[in-house]
């Protein structure tokens, strides 16, 4: 599989780095779903994940957008993928932003069965159009649009932010992993965080040590729902 982007193509097989991690929930911020069978979300399901997936721009043949590159014919995609039960799914809309290439996009809800524990994880992808203020907007109308959560619940993904605007946000959560993510080959900030509200505990966690792969480093943690 190659992956596109900081202007070179790089091979890179998402599915082999995703199998090391070996989680039960992942949630995939930029996912690049074919047209053709035998993509990386195909691979999860064979692996025994449920995909929920959110394309944000669609690459054809016609109509590409300079903007973005492209292995092909596809979507890009916010993709979660969990091994535990989905009861349920919701699209929450994040707010359109100016210039930015992709489509119309989403935060994707799901509520998983964790030994009998519903428990929501929502993942998201936002804008990285930071000098108009495209993460603030987009994360600050996903917080208002937050279902409200009596169970456990988590927020995780691309939030393309630092760490203290997002706390400034989420009033309430509570950021877990800390560690630089962005860029993966000399990373000088955090961009990709993990939330969780109180009735999830942060048991353990870090930043994976990924200089070849991705241009964000994968962030990881444990959790534990609070009985």
């Amino acid at each position: 599989m190659t992956r596109f982007g900081a202007g070179r193509n790089v091979v890179y097989d998402v599915f082999e780095v995703l199998a090391r991690l070996d989680a039960d929930v992942l949630v995939l911020p930029e996912t690049w779903v074919p047209h053709e069978p035998g993509g990386v979300v195909d691979r999860l399901e064979v692996a025994g994940y449920s995909v929920a997936v959110a394309p944000w721009v669609t690459m054809n043949r016609t109509g590409r957008k300079p903007e973005l590159a492209s292995p092909g014919e596809g979507s890009w995609s916010l993709a979660v993928a969990s091994r535990f039960p989905v009861q349920a799914r919701s699209d929450i809309p994040l707010r359109r932003t100016l210039f930015d290439p992709a489509g119309p996009r989403v935060a994707i809800d799901l509520t998983l069965d964790v030994g009998g524990a519903a428990v929501d994880v929502v993942g998201l992808h936002t804008s990285s159009r930071l000098w108009w203020g495209a993460p603030i907007v987009q994360l600050d109308g996903l917080r208002r649009r937050l279902p409200r959560f009596d169970g456990p619940a988590l927020l995780a993904g691309d939030f393309n932010l630092w760490g203290p605007w997002v706390e400034r946000l989420f009033p309430g959560w509570q950021r877990t992993v800390r560690g630089r993510t962005y860029p993966s080959h000399r990373p000088h900030s955090q961009i990709d965080h993990v939330l969780v509200n109180d009735r999830l505990a942060y048991v353990d966690g870090g930043v994976v040590e990924d200089h070849r792969q991705s241009d964000h480093r994968p962030v990881w943690a444990r959790l534990e729902v609070r009985r």
